[in-house]
């Protein structure tokens, strides 16, 4: 055999070899995708993602509608991306491949120098802000018998830019707060946070982990809102309760080679007892702080638990004021500074709040409101619009504010923190809708029947069974502490 004749035979030898190979490849590529698919099919979906810390999207519902929008193929989407087998080691491979190759950015997350992680700021939806701003002034124009004010955090790639990494698109808040104090200015107290944050962005105002504003960085906020809200501050303490706290931004982007602190603040020179009241799951605490989820993934929780749909904080030595707030999750580390000088603190959390907040504003004799939110959330929030209308109509028509007061106790204890359109309804029976508070009467099925008496308090039980009209009374009592 020629040297030519062997050389070809080693180059055919070579390329049925890489030819195996490639088959080979193929065949356990789509076999990884068969097993993966089958996998996704059978496997449980999930709720909740520990390591982003978030909830995780459902599988979406089909419909011709939704279909002929594109809205289905848009959720499903996010759906498959959410419920994907083994996702979380996905993500980690992603962001080492990241890193090798400089990627400075993971997940709308950027590592940005000193440690620090961004929150990569988004777009504004201006449909859903001119709607909110609309909302606001003419909320604020049906509120002069109550002072209104609005505050704005902005968020920490603007004010620690320079803590950005190189040629990183960093949005000008400055702008976006402008613009919104030039819609909102007339009808109410605009309280601008930026110059205070930049003034004190030297210092650690923003948690290195997390899309929040540190405890200090809310009590520099306070001192600023305090000077409108006429309040003289207290000498605050921080006392440190966590040294271990990984937040958001590193749950979302992988990032997990820094940690926070967690300081809590005490006033000390003025009585601060008060009680808390959570609507959604009818609870009272004698503390806005939740120490023990600080042993929890996410402990920013530590403030309130998280986010409920309606919190009441109720102080016997404040002065006679009650302050409404419209939040969202930066204002739980803010409200520890507020609890001496409000004799009842609402808060409330537009992503979850469904009931008429007119009622609520007349029943609880509301004397300041206050909307505070990060400025990131509130450029692409979606129901505050829809809260503030809630009740628009009934405030026109002059609807009165009666059933705001039900369920409030001959004690002045915290039952006027519960959900004000569905106590009465709660103590008929426990599958009553509570926002059905006009409600005259139900029939349980031992026969106890409750009857309204003019919007008040006022359900009594009757029935044939004596035990039975007993327990009934006893559940009217207990719902009303």
């Amino acid at each position: 055999m020629s040297r030519d004749e062997r050389v070809r035979r080693r180059k055919r030898e070579r390329r049925r070899r890489a030819n195996r190979i490639y088959q080979v490849a193929a065949i356990l590529f789509v076999l990884a995708l068969i097993v993966a698919v089958v996998a996704n099919l059978v496997k449980k979906d999930e709720t909740f993602s520990a390591s982003e810390n978030r909830i995780l999207t459902e599988r979406p519902k089909l419909g011709l509608q939704e279909v002929a929008s594109g809205e289905y193929m848009s959720q499903f989407e996010s759906y498959v991306s959410d419920q994907f087998i083994l996702r979380d080691a996905w993500i980690q491979l992603k962001l080492q491949l990241d890193k090798m190759v400089g990627k400075k950015e993971s997940n709308g997350v950027y590592l940005g120098k000193d440690g620090y992680l961004m929150e990569k700021l988004d777009q504004p939806n201006e449909e859903y802000e001119k709607k909110n701003l609309k909302a606001i002034g003419d909320f604020a124009e049906r509120h002069k018998d109550q002072k209104v004010y609005m505050s704005l955090a902005p968020n920490a790639a603007y004010i620690l830019k320079e803590r950005m990494p190189k040629n990183a698109p960093v949005r000008d808040q400055a702008e976006d707060l402008k613009v919104i104090q030039r819609q909102v200015g007339d009808k109410l107290n605009f309280i601008d946070l930026r110059k205070t944050m930049e003034e004190h962005a030297s210092e650690p105002i923003y948690y290195k982990t997390d899309h929040h504003w540190t405890s200090l960085g809310a009590k520099y906020a306070f001192e600023e809102v305090a000077k409108v809200l006429d309040i003289t501050p207290a000498d605050y303490k921080a006392y440190t309760v966590s040294t271990t706290f990984s937040g958001t931004l590193a749950s979302k982007s992988g990032y997990h080679g820094q940690k926070d602190t967690i300081e809590v603040y005490e006033p000390g020179d003025v009585e601060n007892d008060y009680v808390v009241f959570y609507a959604d799951d009818q609870r009272k605490t004698t503390s806005i702080f939740e120490r023990a989820n600080l042993k929890e993934k996410d402990q920013y929780t530590v403030f309130f638990g998280g986010n409920h749909t309606r919190v009441d904080i109720e102080s016997p030595n404040a002065q006679n004021r009650c302050l409404l707030m419209f939040k969202d999750s930066y204002a739980n580390s803010f409200v520890q500074f507020l609890t001496p000088y409000f004799r009842k603190i609402i808060l409330i959390d537009p992503r979850y709040y469904y009931d008429d907040v007119e009622q609520l504003i007349d029943g609880e004799g509301v004397t300041d409101i206050l909307f505070l939110y990060n400025l990131n959330t509130f450029l692409t929030d979606t129901s505050l619009a829809d809260v503030l209308t809630s009740g628009e109509d009934s405030q026109n028509t002059g609807g009165s504010g009666d059933l705001a007061e039900e369920g409030s106790s001959e004690n002045g204890d915290l039952s006027q923190t519960g959900d004000s359109e569905g106590e009465d309804t709660t103590q008929a029976g426990e599958e009553e809708d509570a926002e059905d508070s006009q409600t005259e009467g139900s029939e349980e099925g031992d026969g106890a029947q409750a009857e309204d008496s003019e919007g008040e308090d006022n359900t009594q039980a009757e029935s044939s069974e004596e035990g039975d009209s007993a327990q009934a009374e006893d559940q009217e009592e207990d719902s009303s502490q």
